[in-house]
């Protein structure tokens, strides 16, 4: 995919990016840069004056916190990787030196999924937690907190330079506030009589940062980054008191309420369509079904995420991971349950069996002997918040025998490069392209324009199998109107069949791939390949109403945050005047 784009179709894809978001979010990003520009912009930190110390609440009101993942290692690791001046973070080990730490502050063109988790001050709980787990290493660890802390309080603070982009955005903001309430009790009075000034400034930074996010709103991006708003909000509610810890609770609730009605869909699935995000959201309803204060509220979170739960049980590999369609990590689906299972035990533990087609989510889910396959036949996101979606309408992902065979690009960071671009591409996918471009405009980082819509979608469940067929508008711009539908078989003799068929007028290249777990080995076979792992073999078989072109070709894979493996991708090509049909057939060799 070309990086650049002609002045005329660029501003022509700013429009059909920009005509599908609501008339809010543009008044609120307007405001939002307009009160940048302000030469008072600052003017809100000399409005704190309040005593955070003396409105803290007591540790009960935080004892049945669950703690989630975190993305930064732990323990006497940690301390050990601080001591030789480096940190590791979603994956990527950076330099940090812990006696002058560089905090990434202003415009960051690279690493930014890096800087940002930096400031969200998951590791610094990690150090806080040794003082209870290692007391040996506990000195350690608490005089690397003074430093970092005081660095933080000193270089961060709200109206120092370069401090908006990251350390005070809004969702690092409300992802902060809870780590550093967690951090406060996880730390023992010992560590704070001893610091009494830096106890001061804390707090009053803790309380400055709930005022912060109060009034800084992501009504302009909504989505998650609205549930974690009302998350950060929710935990500086219960921490603190008085009329403005009120505030900040009824506010938190005003938007847990309104976003379970908006953000979670009929079948349980989060409308981003992106697993790994489902499961961030599960979090956020499981703290604010904890934090919030009223029971009616809590009640309905906790119903929220059961519905959440049971929409990702049916959407992991039988190797416990999740599905990767759009943005985000195959991370473990497992201690996501885990904790709602300890509050209600009747909470369903067991392995899915047979097929699920989550209408809503535009997911069809199989899990049977010998296949475990996901099916993308939804809308790429939602329509005026499509930021984490891919150009993967008709993807799939399939588990052979409980092994991971096609899988999906992933999602390596979100910098404004190549391998973003590589990610998101619709030739990435196990899909089809065609005349080299993207189903749905995909550009920058987080932008869509021309968005691809299912149609035509069907489903049939038997008991050995499933037949499915979805079609989509993604190329219906381009001339002769090419048409692009899938017909997705699991039979009852093992094969999984996946017939692709192009309709439209003129000549037209179509390519199809699977992307390949990296463990497997590939041999070209007649018609196709053979993949070959620990033993178990399997066929692909390729045929078509015309020659096609099939070759292996080295790619990158993207399982989670900051990894790359090198892995292979299975092609097919073939350039002609449409009707074509491609039939690929996968079973045991």
């Amino acid at each position: 995919m070309s990086l650049r784009v002609a002045p005329l179709d660029s501003w022509l894809r700013v429009v059909r990016t920009a005509r599908h978001l609501r008339a809010s979010q543009i008044a609120w990003r307007l405001r939002r840069v307009l009160a940048g520009k302000l030469p008072n912009r600052h003017k809100f930190q000399s409005t704190v004056t309040t005593d955070a110390e003396s409105l803290c609440r007591t540790i009960d009101a935080f004892s049945n916190m669950p703690e989630f993942s975190r993305g930064c290692l732990s323990g006497g690791k940690l301390v050990v990787e601080l001591e030789r001046g480096e940190l590791t973070l979603v994956n990527e080990t950076k330099a940090f030196d812990i006696r002058s730490p560089d905090w990434r502050l202003g415009h960051q063109l690279e690493d930014r999924l890096w800087a940002i988790t930096l400031h969200y001050h998951a590791w610094l709980y990690e150090l806080s937690k040794l003082g209870k787990e290692d007391p040996i290493l506990a000195s350690k660890a608490h005089s690397m907190l003074q430093d970092v802390l005081r660095s933080w309080l000193d270089a961060c603070q709200m109206g120092q330079p370069g401090v908006a982009d990251l350390a005070w955005n809004s969702y690092a903001v409300a992802t902060r506030i809870g780590w550093w309430v967690r951090l406060w009790f996880s730390l023992a009075e010992s560590f704070w009589k001893h610091e009494t000034e830096l106890k001061h400034r804390f707090l009053n930074c803790l309380y400055q940062q709930a005022q912060y996010l109060a009034e800084n709103i992501e009504w302009d991006l909504r989505a998650n980054h609205l549930l974690r708003d009302a998350v950060g909000l929710a935990w500086a509610g219960q921490f603190f008191w008085g009329p403005a810890a009120t505030r900040w609770q009824r506010l938190a609730t005003r938007i847990a309420l309104s976003q379970a009605d908006e953000q979670m869909l009929a079948d349980g699935g989060h409308f981003e369509r992106s697993p790994f995000y489902h499961l961030e959201v599960m979090d956020d309803w499981m703290a604010l079904a904890t934090l919030l204060s009223k029971e009616s509220v809590r009640e309905r979170m906790w119903q929220t995420w059961e519905l959440a739960a049971e929409y990702a049980r049916w959407l992991a590999h039988p190797d416990g991971r999740v599905a990767q369609f759009n943005d985000g990590a195959a991370v473990e689906v497992e201690p996501h349950l885990s904790f709602g299972r300890r509050i209600s035990p009747q909470t369903d533990a067991g392995e899915p069996k047979g097929g699920r087609w989550f209408e809503h989510s535009g997911v069809v889910a199989w899990h049977g002997d010998p296949w475990t396959v996901f099916w993308d036949v939804g809308e790429v996101g939602p329509r005026y918040q499509p930021g984490h979606a891919h150009a993967d309408t008709l993807t799939l992902e399939a588990s052979y025998r409980g092994i991971r065979l096609f899988v999906d690009p992933g999602c390596h960071s979100y910098d404004n490069n190549s391998i973003r671009f590589y990610d998101r591409a619709t030739a990435s996918h196990n899909t089809v392209c065609i005349d080299q471009e993207d189903s749905s405009e995909v550009w920058h980082i987080f932008r869509v324009g021309r968005r691809a819509r299912p149609r035509d979608v069907s489903v049939t469940f038997e008991e050995l199998g499933l037949h499915a067929r979805a079609s989509h508008t993604g190329y219906d711009h381009l001339p002769g109107r090419p048409a692009h539908t899938r017909l997705l078989d699991v039979r009852a003799n093992g094969e999984l069949s996946i017939v692709d068929q192009f309709v439209g007028k003129g000549v037209h290249t179509a390519e199809g791939g699977f992307l390949l777990e990296p463990t497997w080995d590939v041999q070209s076979a007649e018609n196709g390949w053979h993949l070959v792992r620990e033993g178990v073999k399997v066929k692909v078989q390729i045929e078509a109403d015309r020659p096609l072109s099939l070759v292996t070709e080295s790619r990158p894979y993207h399982p989670d945050y900051g990894v790359e493996l090198e892995t292979q991708r299975l092609i097919w090509r073939c350039s002609g005047p449409f009707p074509l049909t491609v039939r690929v057939s996968v079973m045991s060799a």
